[in-house]
């Protein structure tokens, strides 16, 4: 038996019954245990054998009690032991009740089946995943728009790949080929702390690979990750007027950047992250309300503030660059196919500048991408009663109409098809043996579908006319 708590005062004493293999869990990793706890007495209070469920839990984060956190880090894969836990490393003098009475030494038998280490995917799939080797200093990490400072190397399988230091903007590592995986590790790290990180795939090269790395398409790799250092990023809060509009102009530019490459993806959290520094919280939009209103007296309303609401340059350049940005987003996501988005952005910069040519074009593209054709028709009308010699509007229309006419003469034939698919026939030898019987096979039926054809003919009249 081991005194295995850090202050060395016995109050968690374990007892190895098997033998582990392997390494150690470290502070952050997932570790999945069976135990049964038990009193001295060898009463059972619990156990996740009886319910054949594995207990996973948060290494190092008070998760759980004292003692496991001390005892269970020194377990390897495998091992089986006894943990005795004082009071004052489990439950204390009040105990748990009614299973737990106050003030109670327990044992608990644990079998470590498996750790693994801190998810850091951004999608917390498993994808990514940290394990600390060196604990680092403070207790910020940094965000998105830090500079950061982050050496590193890399393996794939036991190939040694690559060892790089490099100083960064967070969340433009694409710029500097870092990939998304160790971007999203650095936002869960602390200043001089390393850190082995498995990454996925996915977050890593892709199913492309990398030719310049000799990195083959699907390959997962390991990082031994240090953040050397890093200048924590301002909060949208902490940034005066001239600061956000520095910020969202590089932003601009780097949004801009990625457009021009095709990184879409990239391009449109550039030019989201604009309209977020930029759009006044809710708070702020009352008191400027507020300070736009003299009271009765003729004295201004004392809620103003000169420096944030009297500048008109900032406000000036601020709404051109919210235009810019919603315009640009509508545009990302016309090229991620993603309308329903593209329509919101363009709503967003239409009550900015409601007669905004390109934001009234793409709304109407948006409706396109949603296959929405008569509200596109719509949207590029709107187009040409600000400028009617718009031809590319006109075109479009043109195309919508003909795609409700599609749609139509399509709908049209599946809803024949189906009823003739209901209707009754009878076979040839009954017609022989009930000659007497009325037939109702005839004109009627002709009349019937000749009116359903002057009413498809007249829908496309209306749609017509409507252009």
């Amino acid at each position: 038996m081991v005194d295995v708590s850090i202050a060395q005062d016995g109050g968690c004493i374990k007892k190895i019954i098997t033998e582990g293999s392997g390494d150690t869990p470290v502070s952050g990793c997932q570790v999945k245990v069976h135990y049964t706890g038990q009193l001295l007495d060898g009463t059972v209070f619990d156990s996740s054998k009886d319910r054949n469920e594995h207990f996973t839990f948060k290494m190092g984060t008070g998760q759980v009690i004292k003692g496991w956190d001390e005892g269970i880090v020194t377990m390897k894969r495998g091992e089986v032991a006894i943990l005795t836990c004082t009071p004052e490393y489990a439950y204390g003098k009040s105990g748990s009740p009614p299973k737990i009475p106050p003030d109670s030494t327990l044992e608990f038998e644990v079998e470590m089946h498996d750790f693994f280490g801190e998810d850091c995917s951004p999608n917390h799939d498993g994808m990514v995943r940290k394990t600390t080797v060196t604990q680092g200093t403070g207790q910020s990490s940094p965000r998105e728009g830090s500079t950061v400072s982050v050496s590193w190397t890399v393996k794939h399988l036991d190939r040694d790949i690559e060892g790089r230091t490099v100083k960064f903007l967070l969340g433009d590592g694409a710029d500097e080929g870092i990939v998304p995986g160790i971007e999203s590790a650095i936002k869960q790290m602390k200043k001089g702390e390393t850190a082995t990180v498995h990454v996925s795939s996915p977050y890593a090269y892709g199913h492309r690979g990398d030719a310049l790395l000799a990195v083959p398409g699907g390959a997962d790799l390991v990082y031994t990750l240090t953040l050397e250092d890093f200048e924590q990023a301002k909060y949208k809060y902490e940034m005066s007027n001239p600061e956000k509009l520095e910020f969202a102009e590089k932003a601009k530019e780097m949004g801009t950047a990625y457009f021009k490459k095709g990184q879409y993806e990239n391009a449109l959290k550039k030019y989201n992250q604009i309209t977020e520094h930029l759009e006044l919280e809710a708070e702020d939009m009352d008191n400027m309300s507020d300070s736009d209103d003299e009271d009765k007296d003729g004295q201004e309303d004392e809620k103003k503030d000169p420096e944030e609401f009297k500048d008109a340059e900032f406000e000036k350049r601020a709404q051109t660059l919210m235009l810019a940005a919603y315009s640009n987003v509508a545009l990302c996501n016309l090229k991620l196919n993603d309308g329903i988005k593209a329509f919101k952005a363009c709503e967003e910069a239409l009550k900015i500048d409601p007669k905004n040519i390109k934001c009234l074009f793409r709304r109407g593209q948006a409706a396109e991408v949603s296959q929405e054709w008569e509200d596109a028709i719509g949207h590029f009308k709107a187009v040409l009663e600000v400028e009617p010699k718009n031809t590319v509007a006109a075109n479009r229309i043109k195309f919508c109409r003909n795609k409700v006419v599609s749609f139509k003469e399509a709908e049209k034939k599946r809803y024949a098809n189906m009823f003739a698919r209901t209707n009754f026939v009878e076979p040839e030898p009954v017609k022989e043996e009930n000659k007497n019987k009325p037939d109702f096979s005839g004109s009627e039926g002709e009349e019937e579908e000749e009116e359903v054809a002057i009413n498809a003919n007249e829908e496309v009249a209306k749609v017509e006319m409507e252009v």
